[in-house]
């Protein structure tokens, strides 16, 4: 008899789900549901032989104290550690706590210490299909250095303008393309959007830095860049940082914490002077980037770890 899967995800909000339900449809029953309709929630419950809750906020609080009757699977992934709401699950309710890389571990201990003790922790890793990213053919160096990601405080836009300021420095040929939307609340948008703008030009960079915007095929948008800038405070991995070193684009990292666990040494930073440094250098080769993503990050390792999840779980 096919197993039956339920998938809750917290406000809809799936856009790193696709290929874990693409693998689950191809395997299982499966249903997805979206949204906080309590009846719906709770029938799902009922009829699933796993559920998998996406994104550990509200959602996954009030599924861990409702009745189910299979088990019960949770993924954080990482913004969620730093927030009050998962020391409110019933963790002992719960089977098994995915997270996508080890350091996560350590920063939700910090509220809850225990966190190892009450559910099984699983580390499925974010993976790179580099069937949709390519190296273009004949690649030549642009002077063009990109930004990937959300406009708002915790991708660091203010270190990013001022590492790409000292390689600018070093060669006025060099420009900033921005992809990404303004984000967040109201205040953050605002404050961000106008320091942005004023300190860009205060640093006589306003033809050098160009706002793109939500940018649809980012695969299409990075084959003329020749590296990328990651300022961020906080990621779980990052998946601008893969997606452009499958593209050949060397990125500049700044070491946000867990960074050393899964990126080499030589691409991240501390300091803006080391920042300017990997911008600058010759190497890696885009080659280089992108054979380490197919041994780093290769769709098929995901695959085959959520093969040992499910096993787990099913028997």
């Amino acid at each position: 008899m096919t197993k039956k899967i339920a998938i809750l995800v917290q406000g809809g909000n799936d856009k790193f789900l696709a290929p874990i339900r693409d693998w689950f449809e191809s395997r299982f029953e499966v249903r997805v549901i979206k949204g906080n309709n309590r009846d719906k929630i709770q029938e799902a419950l009922n009829w699933a032989d796993l559920t998998w809750v996406e994104w550990v906020q509200k959602l996954a609080v009030d599924v861990s104290k409702m009745e189910r009757k299979g088990k019960l699977v949770m993924r954080l992934h990482s913004f969620e550690a730093y927030t009050s709401l998962p020391s409110l699950v019933d963790w002992q309710n719960v089977d098994a706590l995915v997270l996508v890389a080890p350091h996560v571990t350590d920063i939700l201990r910090l509220r809850i210490s225990d966190i190892t003790d009450l559910t099984t922790i699983f580390i499925l890793p974010n993976c790179i299909d580099t069937d949709q990213f390519d190296i273009p053919a004949n690649k030549q160096k642009t002077g063009k250095i990109a930004f990937v990601g959300q406009l708002r405080h915790t991708k660091n836009l203010p270190l990013v303008l001022q590492c790409f300021a000292s390689a600018h420095q070093a060669d006025p040929t060099l420009t900033l393309h921005l992809a990404g939307e303004y984000d967040g609340g109201e205040l953050e948008v605002m404050e961000l959007a106008l320091y942005i703008n004023h300190i860009t030009h205060a640093m006589g960079l306003g033809k050098s830095v160009s706002l793109h915007r939500h940018v649809d095929d980012i695969a299409t948008w990075l084959q003329d860049k020749d590296a990328l800038i990651s300022a961020s405070i906080r990621e779980s991995f990052g998946y601008n940082i893969g997606e452009a070193m499958a593209c050949g684009v060397r990125p500049a990292i700044h070491n946000f914490p867990g960074a050393g666990s899964i990126y080499p040494e030589e691409l991240i930073f501390n300091t803006v002077k080391e920042c300017r440094n990997i911008l600058l250098a010759k190497g890696p080769t885009s080659q280089d980037l992108r054979a380490h993503v197919f041994k780093s990050w290769p769709l098929k390792l995901q695959m085959v770890k959520l093969a040992e999840l499910t096993g787990m779980m099913l028997g």
